[in-house]
């Protein structure tokens, strides 16, 4: 019962480990925006702005997991490496069955299809997580 419980709580941890990382993403997207619109054609600021949110929230995300979620004393390039591997990986998944599912049913919205896709996503990437990163 007890491993039960620990599993549990180690889920709660990443589950608000993700949350937290995504509200730094949604933070850091907006400020930076903000910050390189002078400077950048809209387009460019926003991907700028996108690809720099995305890396500071994930460095977030994998030093949370290493150190509250699964207290891992995994060397980091090794975690880290596989961690940045796993998070591509969940990325291109996301973006390739979202795109499929929308064409294979184009009356649901494209939101529509990417929640779903990306609850799975979120419970295989943890998964993937506790059995390869840390």
């Amino acid at each position: 019962m007890h491993s039960a419980k620990a599993a549990v709580l180690r889920f709660g941890k990443f589950s608000l480990s993700s949350l937290s990382s995504s509200m730094v993403d949604l933070a850091a997207f907006a400020l930076l925006c903000e910050a390189l619109r002078p400077a950048l054609p809209e387009a460019a600021a926003i991907v700028a702005a996108t690809v720099a949110a995305r890396v500071l929230s994930s460095l977030c995300n994998y030093l949370i997991n290493y150190f509250l979620v699964f207290q891992s004393h995994t060397a980091h390039g090794r975690s880290a490496s596989l961690y940045t591997v796993i998070t591509v990986l969940k990325t291109l998944a996301s973006a390739l069955l979202v795109a499929w599912l929308a064409a294979l049913l184009p009356a649901v919205p494209e939101l529509g299809l990417k929640i779903p896709v990306d609850v799975a996503l979120f419970f295989l990437n943890y998964l993937a997580q506790k059995a390869f990163v840390y």
